[in-house]
């Protein structure tokens, strides 16, 4: 049975007495990304509408599993039907990248052979070293005290004398995100809320006085320090969390 996304949403919202206005506040999504998904207006797949259905419809307090595979499969379709040109046409860039890769290592394989091969020493100074005519006129000699020793002999270097590094110190709550896939994050810092990616193998460091409050939209995915200690992923089983951070 196909689902009316926006009328069901809206329909329960009704059915509890609650304004856009109240959504709004309880989930800090805008009022008009609220109004674009009761009204169905879906142009393309998106991850921010995505993660929204789905914080929408955790705070009507329904199961938002049935709302999000909807969404995916408005745009699924689609997909589907222009896989084959799509699959045609990437064949032929493709075969002339391998072409190029498969031409430049044989051309590599080539210029090493040539200059490997015994015999092919032209143009090449070979140095004898000092030290080997010393030795067959008369064993090892001490150098002269004019000659400079190498600089590794004359101050080695001591460990003892390297200081460490100061600790850092952190006066409210430094929360550092990474990710190793693509993992949208809506962040609200001591009432502040704006919303970004983070791209894989990025950092991001949000700085806040007393609280930092993060959605994130790929939590199996996302990693979190907390002021300088590794907390490590935010969720083993659940893509969409809100985690609020405080100074320890």
């Amino acid at each position: 049975m196909k689902l009316n996304i926006g009328n069901y949403l809206k329909s329960e919202r009704e059915k509890q007495h609650l304004t856009l206005e109240d959504i709004a506040n309880k989930t800090l999504i805008r009022k008009y990304y609220l109004e674009q998904i009761e009204n169905n207006k879906f142009e393309r797949y998106d991850g921010f509408v995505n993660a929204y259905i789905r914080k929408y419809a955790e705070a009507l307090g329904i199961d938002p599993e049935p709302l999000v595979l909807q969404y995916k499969s408005l745009f699924k379709k689609k997909e589907d039907t222009h896989q084959p040109n799509k699959s045609k046409n990437n064949i032929t860039p493709f075969v002339v990248i391998g072409a190029v890769i498969i031409a430049v290592v044989l051309g590599m394989f080539v210029k090493y052979s040539l200059s490997s091969r015994p015999g092919n020493n032209s143009g090449r100074q070979i140095t004898i070293p000092s030290e080997s005519k010393n030795s067959s006129e008369g064993g090892n000699k001490t150098p002269s005290s004019g000659q400079q020793k190498p600089a590794s002999e004359q101050n080695p270097p001591s460990s003892e004398n390297k200081p460490n590094p100061p600790k850092k110190v952190y006066s409210g709550v430094d929360v550092v995100v990474s990710a190793d896939r693509l993992c949208w994050v809506g962040v609200t810092i001591d009432g502040k809320y704006t919303q970004l990616f983070i791209h894989p193998g990025e950092k991001k460091e949000f700085k806040g006085k007393n609280y930092v409050k993060i959605l994130f939209g790929n939590a199996t995915h996302a990693f979190v320090a907390l002021n300088g200690k590794k907390l490590g992923v935010v969720s083993k089983n659940k893509k969409v969390v809100e985690v609020v951070y405080k100074k320890p």
